[in-house]
């Protein structure tokens, strides 16, 4: 899909939905509310649809409170084309690669030697958690135990785990905790 639209001209998407927008916005929105959010998800600001539709699911929306719902079009700014032909090719390698598909990262894990805790939302559907127990373990394969940590959110998504209205209590002390041992 990025590559195609490169192809028809279009070097940038958004989620961001103006009021005042013109028929093409309104027909794409209009849309938007065709494409699947999670069944107990019923939402139906335009803002979160284009966000699903751009990224995939990135938040529970009982994690979040009523202005930061209503904020989210403050959240996504615009996106590059690149960006997407860059998440296209590591979904289609299967791990991270650089922009080109080359193997920049994975060859080279002592570069990667550092304390590092991983928190990821059980209910995360942008990168699954047994991604990041994947990460987990091959580093600590190779660059012992000591250095990693890893943490499961229970009821939470992706990035709900730093603007959740429960995440200063649930999420934000592991980040502390990690911040205070390095």
């Amino acid at each position: 899909m990025p590559s195609f639209l490169e192809r028809i001209g279009i070097d940038s998407l958004t989620a961001y939905v103006d009021k005042e927008s013109g028929w093409l916005d309104k027909m794409v929105d209009q849309s938007l509310r065709l494409y699947p959010i999670q069944a107990e998800e019923r939402c139906r600001n335009p803002v979160c649809h284009r966000i699903t539709f751009l990224y995939g699911q990135l938040y529970e929306h009982d994690q979040l409170n009523q202005l930061t719902h209503e904020s989210m079009h403050e959240m996504f700014g615009i996106s590059n084309i690149s960006c997407f032909q860059h998440l296209g090719m590591i979904c289609r390698k299967g791990h991270v690669v650089d922009f080109h598909g080359n193997e920049t990262y994975l060859p080279y894990p002592e570069r990667m030697a550092i304390p590092i805790t991983f928190i990821s939302g059980a209910e995360n559907e942008t990168f699954l958690p047994e991604s990041t127990e994947l990460t987990y373990n091959f580093l600590r394969e190779r660059n012992g135990k000591a250095l990693y940590q890893r943490h499961v959110i229970p009821n939470y998504g992706h990035i709900d785990c730093i603007f959740g209205k429960n995440a200063a209590e649930n999420v934000f002390p592991l980040i502390v905790d990690q911040l205070d041992r390095t």
